[in-house]
């Protein structure tokens, strides 16, 4: 399991290259890492490798018009890379990294629902659909319950998902959580 300033930084260098399927695969790895240990800088990680993923799917949003937006977020993300001192200061610069988020789907706001938003919602989402309790992934997460539910609901997350668990398995899932 790489470290949080590791896992940041392969964030980084995928987002540079515009690698859209290497975010995803980080995004995978980082969720799972952010469930077994509860932190809200690996959520905020896996939240933000997920919106880079659907900013460089865009090929508009890769156009020359948003070049300076894109360089803002690599930079703030640079500072998520090098690490923090808190749990409170790497907060800080996730908000600031939404907030240069916020600044790009201003110039092209097509989404009903801002990135950042979904990506929590996707991620609670999908904590839930691997196991975890709504109750947990809605307080990991700081979505509603019933946005998890409407979310999860709305798509085939439950159906595409690889990995099926019985109650037995849960159990056995949460005991190594615990143990880890």
């Amino acid at each position: 399991m790489a470290t949080f300033t590791e896992s940041a930084s392969m964030v980084l260098a995928a987002f540079r290259k515009r690698d859209p399927r290497r975010l995803r695969k980080l995004n995978d790895e980082i969720l799972h890492t952010a469930a077994l240990q509860f932190s809200p800088s690996y959520f905020n990680l896996a939240i933000f490798s997920y919106v880079l993923a659907k900013i460089v799917s865009k090929p508009r949003l890769l156009r020359e018009e948003y070049t300076d937006n894109l360089r803002r977020i690599e930079i703030i993300f640079e500072r998520v890379s090098r690490g923090a001192r808190s749990e409170e200061e790497f907060l800080a610069i996730f908000s600031e990294l939404g907030e240069a988020v916020a600044a790009l789907e201003k110039e092209d706001p097509r989404f009903i629902v801002d990135l950042v938003t979904k990506g929590k919602l996707k991620m609670a989402a999908t904590l839930y659909a691997q196991g975890m309790s709504l109750g947990t992934a809605s307080e990991m997460t700081g979505m509603e319950k019933q946005e998890i539910l409407d979310y999860a609901g709305e798509t085939m997350m439950f159906d595409r998902l690889m990995v099926e668990r019985n109650v037995l398995e849960r159990m056995k899932y949460a005991r190594k959580m615990i143990e880890d």
